[in-house]
């Protein structure tokens, strides 16, 4: 259970403060190059470890982050521009079949740092008035703005411990 969940799981954060809100936008600002400096110079052997029996290895967790943290940017500018916007789920373990779960783990880095770097400025932007702006999850049902980035914050540190246990069972 603990490498399953190396943070503890997810909880909805009651009563969030202005103060909390930014500690978590500064988690997703630094995520991307927190990961890089774990996974620089990475051979085959370690990108395809896994951090428990059965998990995604290191490559499927970077990819994954990237395809996650790409919902939570576009929902993001759906909640500021639409009033209330339903959102879709997506089959993560469906995505991390397709071929571009193969590409070098530095295209997805990429991306992290460019969907993080225009999801920030957004978030930086923002008044209290727009954190309190929601979307209908069709699993969570009404989420905050405010909520849905404490997910991501722990969502991206969440995967960046399994990332770090798996290259650490190498080590050993």
């Amino acid at each position: 259970m603990k490498n399953q969940f190396p943070i503890g799981k997810y909880e909805i954060p009651k009563d969030i403060k202005k103060e909390q809100v930014k500690l978590w936008i500064n988690q997703i600002k630094t995520l991307s190059q927190r990961i890089a400096q774990v996974t620089v110079n990475l051979n085959e052997n370690q990108l395809t470890q896994q951090y428990r029996e059965g998990s995604w290895d290191v490559r499927t967790l970077i990819h994954h982050i990237a395809d996650s943290h790409l919902h939570g940017y576009i929902r993001t500018k759906l909640i500021l521009t639409e009033n209330c916007p339903s959102v879709s789920t997506f089959e993560e373990n469906e995505w991390f079949k397709l071929s571009d779960n193969k590409n070098d783990i530095n295209d997805s880095i990429m991306m992290i740092t460019g969907i993080h770097n225009r999801w920030v400025k957004v978030l930086e932007s923002l008044n209290d008035e727009q954190f309190e702006r929601s979307m209908h999850h069709p699993e969570n049902g009404l989420v905050p703005l405010k909520q849905m980035i404490s997910l991501y914050a722990w969502h991206g540190e969440h995967h960046l411990q399994h990332i770090k246990i798996a290259l650490e069972k190498l080590e050993k």
